[in-house]
């Protein structure tokens, strides 16, 4: 005769053994979300992002790549190719001080500064 701890752990093993697997089966096909909700979003978007710069060198450069990364900054993730190529471009055409700016201005929407959001605020630092 099967004692009573030995019914209860075996009924108790099933019912672990049964969650587990129910566990595993959501998240293999569905990805953890419900299978009715709607998709993922991701981190590309149709639209282009990437900045498109006007301004050919000096103080005019520098705001302008400041003023991009501002406006790119919480729309795309640091290693986005938006940022990226963004920040090539500013550091091609302006150098170093060019690639400065871009990421002051990317930091500077960040770090919830609002009173260094401008161009002038960065220089004045500077």
């Amino acid at each position: 005769m099967p004692k009573t701890e030995a019914i209860f752990g075996g009924i108790l093993a099933l019912i672990v053994l049964g969650v587990a697997l129910f566990a595993v089966m959501d998240t293999s096909f569905t990805g953890g979300r419900d299978p009715g909700s709607a998709p993922a979003p991701t981190t590309t978007s149709s639209r282009n992002l990437t900045p498109t710069l006007t301004a050919s060198s000096g103080q005019d450069l520098i705001c302008e790549c400041y003023d991009a990364a501002f406006a790119l900054s919480g729309k795309v993730d640091v290693l986005s190719p938006e940022y990226r190529t963004g920040f090539q471009q500013c550091r091609a055409r302006g150098g170093v001080d060019a690639g400065d700016a871009w990421t002051a201005g990317w930091n500077a929407r960040l770090s919830g500064r609002p009173y260094e959001a401008s161009c002038r605020a960065y220089k004045r630092r500077g």
